[in-house]
């Protein structure tokens, strides 16, 4: 499992409970998951994520797919290819989720 090495807030216009997180993580596996929690991250539902990588790309760890379900976020990182990534030691990612 990826662990988140740092979290931003931002404050949004979106009305009602709404909020921006970006969250930092380094990944430990080709597919990795992070997991949200009510008490620490103050979210209770994810509306959308996505993620870049910030650092570790190569043509072994080109780009990433992700996707959510609950407070789940799965990130799988992909060779140029588009197959399983062979190389993410060192591979950091920046992720946006928008939730409530």
């Amino acid at each position: 499992m990826a662990e988140i090495t740092d979290t931003i807030v931002k404050t949004t216009e979106f009305a009602g409970a709404y909020k921006i997180q970006i969250l930092t993580a380094t990944l430990t596996t080709a597919s990795d998951t992070i997991v949200l929690t009510a008490a620490a991250n103050g979210m209770s539902e994810i509306i959308f994520a996505d993620a870049h990588l910030t650092a570790g790309v190569s043509a072994a760890c080109s780009h990433l797919q992700v996707s959510y379900s609950a407070l789940t976020i799965t990130i799988a990182s992909k060779a140029a290819a588009g197959t399983a990534a062979t190389a993410w030691i060192d591979t950091t990612v920046e992720i946006l989720v928008i939730g409530k």
